[in-house]
């Protein structure tokens, strides 16, 4: 739908995927700006997050997951993921916020989200903990090959496509990620 106050999509679909959408999504993975597009609420806070993943999921959602933030978390430089199973089961996890920003990470998050929570079909948390760790890995692999093309220069856009053949195996096999239960 959009992302960093910016919408990808025409301004009168927002109530299609508000009304059409949530009420029969198994899965859904907003960003902050969605999310709070969809729920019709400010986020500022993780407890904001958490309201409002927990009314999309009063009006019909399954499983949601929060895939970036912009409010701060526990540690310095830090994004939150935040989640809540059709269990009602929440969690959160803190991944370091990388200094530039992607195209097409949110798209990445949401087909490995459902490739793992196809595989865990009952522990969001382990599917989200598999998806972030192979993302993570994207894109540190990403930046680091942006780095070496840029040279001196700021990356551009072209230089920061993301490198998901070259993470294949991180893709197949991620690395550990440990998220937290949380009360909310």
């Amino acid at each position: 739908m959009g992302d960093n106050g910016q919408l990808y999509v025409p301004a009168d679909l927002k109530s299609v995927y508000r009304e059409q959408f949530v009420p029969v999504a198994d899965i859904l993975t907003p960003n902050q700006f969605e999310l709070e597009i969809l729920s019709e609420t400010t986020i500022k806070t993780e407890a904001d997050a958490f309201q409002a993943l927990a009314s999309l999921q009063k009006r019909g959602a399954k499983d949601v997951v929060l895939s970036s933030s912009d409010f701060p978390g526990k540690k310095p430089n830090t994004m939150v993921i935040l989640g809540r199973s059709r269990a009602g089961k929440s969690f959160r996890i803190e991944i370091p916020r990388l200094p530039v920003s992607f195209v097409g990470s949110g798209d990445v998050f949401a087909c490995l989200m459902l490739a793992w929570s196809s595989q865990h079909a009952d522990d969001l948390q382990l599917a989200c903990e598999k998806t972030v760790s192979s993302l993570q890995a994207i894109l540190k692999r990403t930046t680091e090959a942006a780095k070496v093309r840029a040279g001196d220069s700021k990356p551009t856009v072209c230089d920061l496509e993301l490198r998901l053949v070259q993470s294949k195996a991180d893709i197949e096999n991620p690395g550990q990620i440990n998220g937290e239960m949380v009360d909310s």
